[in-house]
């Protein structure tokens, strides 16, 4: 679904929400899968956080890490871990968590934690594409650091 069309169709829902001062509404939406496939998978895959969605993507992670300490909260995050199993094979598990839980700490009781973010600055912040922005910006900034080094 083209991103304008998901723009246009999150403004809509958003708008007819009858919300109270008591009650807080979510409008964060993450990517939520789990997949040893391509990176880009799960693109397809956008729901809204809530309480659910958050419980169901910390039984996600703690399956990976069981000695995190869970917290539930009323706000949300986007996520996503990846964990080497075999050499080569790497797990993307991608969800909502809840804000109070930082899902990159702690080590996993299988395999190497080798990628880990959480997110709530825009929808579909977990994305694969979000993910690969980051990395190039951090290798942009490696390289002028190293030819100031040089220069």
């Amino acid at each position: 679904m083209p991103k304008e069309v998901a723009a246009t169709e999150r403004e809509k829902k958003l708008k007819s929400l009858e919300t109270n001062d008591d009650e807080e509404v979510s409008a964060l939406s993450c990517y939520s899968c789990d997949h040893l496939e391509s990176e880009s998978i799960c693109e397809d895959n956008l729901i809204e956080c809530d309480t659910s969605s958050a419980s169901l993507g910390m039984m996600r992670v703690a399956a990976f890490k069981p000695t995190l300490q869970i917290i539930q909260s009323t706000s949300f995050r986007c996520f996503e871990l990846l964990i080497e199993n075999t050499p080569g094979q790497i797990l993307r598990t991608r969800g909502c968590s809840f804000d109070t839980v930082d899902v990159c700490q702690g080590e996993p009781r299988i395999g190497v934690q080798t990628g880990c973010r959480w997110c709530n600055d825009h929808d579909g912040c977990n994305s694969a594409g979000s993910f690969k922005g980051s990395m190039h910006l951090l290798a942009g900034l490696l390289v002028i650091a190293m030819l100031q080094k040089i220069f």
